[in-house]
């Protein structure tokens, strides 16, 4: 048997399809394992991001900024912060303020009318807080000053030798003020004379007091009162617009009151008792007589919350005499016995009559003072006792009357 040559070209085929597999790999395999070492015109260059300063949350008071607006004729002001808001525990006020002048330009004295104070304060993180302020203020018509300020101290008056706002004020080219940006925070401006409108009360208490009120409720302009009184007493009082003042003058200043103001007629007046006071207690004195051998002796003993006394004693025969007895002391006056003396008592003390000397039963002959000889004693006993008795009844009650008379006389003046 004829076996066939055997033939090279089946192995050739295979390697070369082996050798086309593995250089078609090797060609997809090139372009991943390659190194690009410069860039193709299409790539972006590789930025590294540097860390950034946050911005901050909140400002200072000092580093505040802000804008306004300012209505001085109307009264009207706003403000609002601009990099805010104020960090916790800060803060700014600030004021709007109207005053009545003397001129529609600048001038002196000026007394406040209005004012408006409002602040911004701080909040913590992550809280909002108010950005603009609204203020307010009323204006008189008449002249006057409108300011907004920086701060909540207002001036009042604004005087000659007073403070002045300066650079506080809103708007300012410096200074605090300088802080926002917007219009002149002040103005001077408006027409007429401004006129006060003064008007006294007087009340008197019942220690003899008077308690003068001095309004000037109803002007728009300051009122100046001048009050004169007892002993020498003066003062002047100013009395800002719509404002009350009051003065106490005591006793010894206040039984003649004069007040004077521009603008109101002279008030005049003095103490008057009220009628609701009550009456003091007065202690009634004790008042009695006594008859002797030789006199007729009357005593007036007078308590410490009395009265003080005085009575005259006109004997039917000789001079008359006159007792005064003060609180706490006691008095007497006594006239020589004799037959048919009487005495009468008038004054704070009245006997309502005269009252009769009466000689006692144990009086020796010729005992009576001057009485005659051989005329006998007079009637002793029960019966004299009883006219003695009667007589003394007559005087306390004179004493009574008195005490009663002496309260309806009574003026209290202190």
């Amino acid at each position: 048997m004829i076996r066939p040559q055997p033939s090279l070209r089946r192995p050739l085929a295979v390697a070369a399809a082996a050798l086309a597999g593995l250089a078609t790999a090797v060609a997809f395999a090139a372009p991943a394992s390659a190194t690009n070492t410069s860039p193709s015109p299409s790539a972006s260059p590789t930025v590294t991001a540097s860390p950034s300063t946050p911005a901050p949350n909140c400002v200072k008071a000092v580093d505040a900024k802000y804008t306004h607006t300012f209505d001085g004729p109307k009264g009207e002001a706003s403000i609002t912060l601009t990099n805010g808001p104020l960090c916790a525990g800060e803060q700014q006020e600030l004021a709007l303020v109207s005053y009545v002048t003397p001129s529609a330009t600048f001038a002196v004295p000026q007394y406040l009318l209005d004012k408006s104070v409002k602040k911004f304060v701080g909040v913590a993180d992550g809280e909002l807080g108010v950005a603009t302020l609204d203020f307010r203020v009323e204006v008189p018509n008449c002249h006057t000053q409108v300011d907004f300020l920086f701060g909540s101290t207002i001036i009042d008056p604004l005087t000659d030798t007073s403070d002045r706002y300066g650079d506080r004020k809103v708007g300012s080219s410096s200074g605090i003020g300088a802080r926002s940006t917007g219009p002149k925070g002040w103005y001077n401006g408006g027409s007429g004379s401004c006129s006060a409108a003064p008007e006294v009360i007087a009340e008197s208490d019942c220690a003899g007091s008077v308690e003068l009120t001095l309004v000037n409720r109803t002007g728009n302009a300051a009122a100046t009162f001048t009050i004169t009184g007892s002993g020498g007493f003066t003062e002047t009082v100013t009395v800002p617009l719509r404002k009350i003042e009051s003065r106490k003058l005591d006793p010894g200043q206040a039984q003649e009151i004069t007040v004077t103001a521009t603008g109101m007629k002279d008030f005049t007046g003095g103490w008057q008792k009220p009628e609701d006071c009550q009456q003091p207690e007065v202690g009634a004195p004790d008042a009695d007589y006594e008859s002797t051998c030789d006199a007729m002796t009357f005593r007036i003993s007078n308590p410490e919350d009395g009265a003080t006394v005085t009575s005259t004693f006109t004997p039917s025969k000789g001079e008359a005499k006159t007792l005064t007895v003060e609180p706490g002391r006691t008095g007497s006056v006594s006239f020589p016995a004799s037959k048919g003396l009487t005495v009468t008592v008038t004054g704070d003390l009245d006997s309502g009559g005269p009252l009769a000397w009466e000689q006692p039963k144990d009086c020796a002959e010729g005992g009576a003072g001057g009485g005659t000889p051989g005329e006998g004693l007079p009637v002793t006993g029960a019966a004299a006792g009883g006219i003695a008795a009667g007589a003394l009844a007559l005087l306390a009650a004179g004493a009574v009357l008195f005490v009663v008379a002496r309260r309806r006389r009574i003026r209290f003046t202190a």
